[in-house]
């Protein structure tokens, strides 16, 4: 079915194309459409020649305010194929014509930046909406455009120069975006070893977006770096009521700073409270270790043995197992346990929310759909 709607594509525009035709002869276009050329240019279109098409549709039309349009549905189409050579020489010849109104040379300049991101050719897109971002009209996407194209070629400071430009032209704010893009910043000046410009622009990525799950991290991480681990607790503790989703990703930093404290009791009643509030491998094992580190194996086992009558899960019946190695049946319980821990790891998976891009690894922008701060955890 994807297949047959594919191959109607061309015939549709086809069809378009001579609807509008219709409309506009002989007043609009002077009578300048050749009936056997259009039919020539069909044939081209639904026999998938293309290359002839354009040749065929762009000789047939002059270029006014009324047929422009069709030029650029064309362009169009050949751009949503795929087909953006085609689409770049179509738009190409229609700004080279001395008789183009400005406007139209603006909407026709937008649609060929949009035919070289496409093609991947940035510094030729970029110049394009630099001068497109001076008219009024065209403003707000050209600023969109370099927005993205900045981000692409990791550009963060000029990512968030185009980013609040964006704000003030569309007046929609942009939270997520200029808080992520701060992050990034943040991360390179870590890279270069300058910790005190990377922690200006974390705080910036917070006040920006105070529910920020990656600046928290960032900065609770360079807290630690400085050995200053209550301050960085504070901030980790605090995280969980941002969202619950992330706690795997960052618990491993809350344990380290509660022994770096030396706060086992702290550390098992933090665990306790996370286990019944937060669903998930992840936590669920995080307790039972410390479970297991701090409380008599008694204690442990009836736990286990409650949990699993009321909810049966690998989790709980591994370290049940562990637990339980001494008792009459060693070596069966052994057995079971050394099959457990070569089957059962727990892993922490992301999807996109937005797209449905999976991933082992967290990504803050989507490598799919480029979306800031929707890669979610999905197996904790």
């Amino acid at each position: 079915m994807t297949e047959l709607l594919f191959m109607l594509l061309p015939f549709a525009a086809a069809s378009g194309w001579y609807a509008a035709v219709k409309q506009l002869r002989p007043k609009q276009l002077g009578g300048s459409v050749n009936n056997a050329e259009y039919f020539q240019g069909l044939n081209y279109l639904l026999n998938e020649q293309t290359d002839k098409a354009i040749g065929v549709f762009v000789e047939l039309l002059d270029v006014d305010d009324e047929t422009v349009e069709i030029h650029l549905a064309l362009g169009t189409l050949f751009r949503q194929r795929g087909e953006v050579e085609k689409s770049i020489r179509l738009h190409q010849n229609l700004i080279a014509r001395p008789e183009l109104k400005q406007a139209v040379r603006m909407d026709v300049l937008n649609e060929l930046g949009l035919d070289y991101m496409r093609a991947g050719l940035l510094d030729r897109a970029e110049n394009i909406f630099l001068e497109l971002e001076k008219d009024r009209q065209h403003t707000p996407v050209a600023t969109k455009q370099l927005l993205s194209i900045y981000q692409q070629e990791k550009e963060w400071p000029k990512a968030i120069e185009y980013a609040s430009k964006l704000e003030t032209v569309t007046g929609v704010k942009q939270p997520i975006i200029l808080s992520h893009l701060n992050c990034e910043v943040a991360q390179r000046q870590l890279l270069k070893q300058d910790s005190s410009s990377a922690k200006n622009y974390i705080k910036k990525a917070i006040k920006i977006d105070p529910l920020s799950i990656r600046a928290s991290v960032m900065l609770a991480q360079l807290l630690m770096k400085d050995l200053d681990f209550k301050s960085a607790l504070k901030i980790l503790e605090g995280m969980i009521d941002k969202d619950e989703r992330f706690v795997p990703v960052y618990l491993h930093l809350t344990l380290t700073c509660f022994d770096k404290l030396n706060k086992p009791k702290q550390k098992l009643k933090f665990l306790r409270g996370l286990y019944e509030r937060v669903s998930g491998r992840v936590v669920s094992k995080a307790f039972i270790d410390a479970l297991i580190e701090y409380e008599e194996p008694g204690t442990v086992t009836d736990f286990l043995t409650q949990q699993l009558h009321a909810s049966p899960d690998m989790t709980l019946l591994k370290p049940y197992v562990a637990v339980r190695k001494n008792s009459s049946d060693y070596d069966e319980l052994n057995f079971i346990h050394q099959v457990l821990q070569e089957i059962e790891e727990a892993v922490i998976s992301f999807q996109c929310q937005h797209c449905g891009f999976t991933s082992v690894e967290l990504h803050w922008n989507c490598p799919s759909c480029q979306c800031w701060g929707e890669s979610m955890p999905v197996h904790t």
